[in-house]
């Protein structure tokens, strides 16, 4: 009787640790997979920065076309008024050249998480 309590005892023992390794095995999946989730929702939040950033460029240019037309074709001022509100544009257009370039991959990445 002691000897096969024995081998029950040795045979749980080994279930046992064929159960630690599979729930261990389970951990390193699981970890895994969060990873991978966490890797894909990062991509998707830099994919959605630059399309926020390619609407704000049509935004901003349709915005600076309509203003253009606007300041330069207003009949009520002075040729030279319209002269320094167009002066006035072209500063404000060097501006908006100098920051169209989007943030990088790296940039965004960095930000988003």
């Amino acid at each position: 009787a002691a000897a096969a309590a024995e081998a029950d005892a040795g045979a749980l023992e080994a279930a046992a640790e064929e159960a630690s390794a599979r729930a261990a095995a389970a951990l390193a999946e699981v970890e895994r997979a969060n990873a991978a989730k966490a890797a894909a929702e990062g991509a998707a939040a830099v994919d959605a920065c630059a399309v926020l950033w390619a609407m704000c460029q049509v935004d901003v240019a349709s915005t600076l076309r309509a203003a253009v037309h606007k300041v330069t074709a207003d009949k009520g001022r002075s040729p030279e008024a319209r002269l320094a509100r167009a002066r006035a544009l072209h500063v404000l257009g060097e501006i908006l050249k100098s920051t169209t370039t989007p943030p990088s991959h790296e940039t965004l990445t960095l930000a988003v998480g």
